[in-house]
């Protein structure tokens, strides 16, 4: 999110000026702080704070679990390269969390501590290698 749009000497960069306005702006927020307050928040109200990892959801297909790096065809659109699937990417994106997130609250509820199986987005068999998710598959 917070690359330079600088650019090379060939290639010269667009908007650079705002965009490291905008870099400056992301880093001051201190997204551990946002994150520790919206925690505070939903303990104060009564709710649940489900914190869930954001690898790979915007790559994850919705429908048949593949993941690739080419899924994701542009900032807008989710085509998957395995079952054909297409959406919107932001949409397909938090459908993955919202699934992992009714998962974990699940497995919370039910007092399970194994991690989350193919239903709540994680992949299984040769997709783990593809996610980094080794570790996930090994305890299973």
């Amino acid at each position: 999110m917070v690359t330079s749009a600088k650019g090379t000497m060939e290639n010269p960069g667009s908007n650079v000026r705002q965009k490291a306005g905008l870099n400056r702006s992301i880093l001051f927020q201190g997204w551990y702080g946002i994150r520790t307050k919206l925690e505070y928040k939903c303990l104060w109200y009564g709710r649940t704070f489900i914190a869930v990892r954001a690898m790979n959801t915007s790559r994850l297909c919705g429908q048949c679990g593949s993941i690739h790096s080419r899924n994701r065809k542009s900032q807008a659109l989710f085509k998957c390269k395995d079952c054909g699937f297409e959406a919107n990417a932001d949409v397909n994106a938090a459908e993955n969390i919202r699934r992992q997130g009714l998962a974990l609250l699940a497995r919370a509820e039910n007092g399970s501590k194994e991690p989350p199986g193919r239903a709540a987005g994680i992949p299984s068999g040769k997709q783990t290698q593809k996610a980094g998710l080794e570790d996930y598959a090994s305890s299973t």
